[in-house]
């Protein structure tokens, strides 16, 4: 397993580079761009994870690879990692840098879950109620969970909105079993 918080700690330091140089949302695309490059069992994946490849080779491929097509504080990162042989981390990393990168730009992440794929009307409705709700733009992300039966349970942040039908349920059953006939 993975240890998420290194992850974190990493993406908050290239944060911190990056905001200091104003670059964060050009560093989030090069940071998007590098991952999708080295994505596992892709050829540069392949050939950086090598035992058989010497680290300075490795260092040096890769610093050419990303030489003026990468934000240079991107660059020394991904250096950075490599070096560490923190490469397994950069999935987590991005999504932790990019999260950062929203709040910065106060855009909140919101989480809906239903029981069928919401209608793009549905969504639509949903988001402006939700950016409404937190008086700032929303980023939304949708699953579908058949065991909901119905409804929907939001999560945005720390808050839970349940709407669900499973719930209702539940609330129902643990009312009737609570009365005494």
């Amino acid at each position: 397993m993975k240890d998420l918080t290194v992850a974190g700690r990493y993406a908050q330091a290239l944060f911190i580079i990056t905001e200091r140089r104003r670059e964060t949302v050009a560093a989030l695309g090069d940071l998007k761009s590098v991952r999708d490059l080295l994505a596992p069992g892709t050829p540069a994946a392949s050939f950086l994870a090598s035992p058989q490849v010497r680290l300075p080779d490795k260092r040096k491929v890769l610093a050419s690879a990303l030489d003026g097509r990468a934000a240079r504080s991107v660059a020394v990162f991904v250096d950075l990692l490599l070096r560490k042989k923190r490469l397994d981390l950069l999935d987590p990393i991005v999504s932790d840098y990019e999260a950062l990168v929203e709040r910065a730009e106060g855009i909140r992440r919101a989480h809906v879950v239903s029981a069928t794929p919401l209608a793009a009307g549905e969504r639509t409705r949903l988001l402006a109620a939700l950016e409404r709700y937190t008086g700032s733009k929303v980023k939304l992300t949708a699953e579908v969970e058949p065991a909901v039966m119905g409804g929907a349970l939001v999560r945005i942040g720390d808050r839970v909105v349940d709407r669900t039908v499973r719930t209702l349920l539940d609330a129902i059953g643990a009312q009737l079993r609570e009365v005494t006939v």
